[in-house]
């Protein structure tokens, strides 16, 4: 009789530190949340902190000590920023896609609750981005070696398309909106990251990183307020954009084994995820209407600092500093 398995789940263990530290911040934040704004506050804090855990731990696998620090970041962040959880959720869900941490590739009837469960939240424009990101995963996951079933791309296909119907009919899309401009990037650096050589691959992500950007932004530089933001914001943004970049370009190895397989996470899909992840907050900051440059932040404010802290870590780790132990 074969057996049922669901190929993105990971299971907790509470004799790790960093799992028990996930599950505390998940509630301590979620109190203190409710403390400070109610129960859609706590809510939001609490899953913040443990989905900006989760999704460290897919792009940094072999150490625990920046997803540590970003459990806490994450929870503080959505105590004092606008987040949105959904649009974590569904990128902690691409990056499992793309890492492929539990040595299995999505069956097709996975692939699909997947992409719906990416289209639910398409609601929002970063939502919408979050949708892109899901089809790209699921797309690049049958173009990366262990390759996905073929069909996946017929199901990417129709994640875009469902995401964007979801967003065009429910959401409220700006008139002004020019996002198609870096859905084009992204979809040529998807094409692009299967056929090419690393050099190339290299060249294409980081003009994949800064074409959205600029054609967004232009036009907008002169809008009232266009400038305002707070420090945290500004420095989030900031060294988002920096570590983000360094993280796409550079080289790593990883030695965790997957969960369920006899091969060890490939580093080229953990370095895939990081880059799909800068590229989804690039654009969907970019493209962002109406609201200063810096408060664009907010919604994926955990996401940034996943990538400041994850950073941090791989500078600390290449000059030669210790950190705590790699995980088990």
């Amino acid at each position: 009789m074969p057996t049922f398995s669901v190929s993105i789940t990971r299971p907790l263990d509470p004799e790790r530190f960093t799992d028990r530290l996930a599950l505390i911040a998940l509630f301590g934040f979620g109190a203190a949340g409710f403390v400070l704004g109610g129960w859609a506050e706590g809510v939001q804090a609490g899953l913040a902190a443990y989905l900006s855990w989760a999704l460290c731990r897919e792009i940094d696998p072999d150490h625990p000590a920046s997803a540590n620090m970003t459990v806490l970041a994450g929870g503080a962040l959505a105590l004092v920023l606008e987040t949105q959880a959904g649009v974590l959720f569904v990128m902690l869900l691409v990056a499992k896609v793309v890492v492929g941490g539990s040595g299995l590739s999505p069956a097709r009837w996975e692939a699909g609750a997947l992409g719906m469960g990416a289209i639910v939240f398409a609601g929002t424009l970063n939502g919408w981005w979050a949708g892109m990101a899901m089809a790209a995963a699921l797309f690049l996951d049958t173009w990366t070696y262990p390759l996905a079933s073929a069909s996946h791309r017929w199901i990417a296909g129709a994640v875009g398309l469902g995401a964007s119907v979801f967003y065009a009919l429910l959401g409220m899309p700006d008139p002004q909106w020019r996002a198609h401009v870096g859905a084009v990037v992204m979809a040529a650096l998807c094409l692009a990251y299967g056929r090419s050589g690393l050099a190339r691959r290299l060249a294409i992500t980081a003009v994949a990183a800064g074409l959205p950007a600029a054609a967004l932004l232009v036009g907008r530089v002169d809008d009232a307020g266009f400038w305002l933001g707070s420090v945290l914001e500004y420095m989030l943004l900031a060294g988002g954009l920096v570590m983000g970049t360094a993280l796409c370009l550079m080289r790593i190895e990883v030695e965790s084994p997957t969960d369920r397989a006899d091969h060890a996470i490939s580093p080229e899909r953990v370095r895939l995820a990081r880059c799909l992840v800068i590229a989804f907050l690039v654009v969907s900051w970019a493209s962002a209407s109406n609201v200063p440059m810096a408060e664009a932040v907010g919604p994926a404010a955990p996401l940034w600092a996943v990538l400041i802290l994850v950073g941090l870590r791989e500078f600390i780790h290449r000059v030669g500093w210790k950190t705590p132990g790699k995980a088990t």
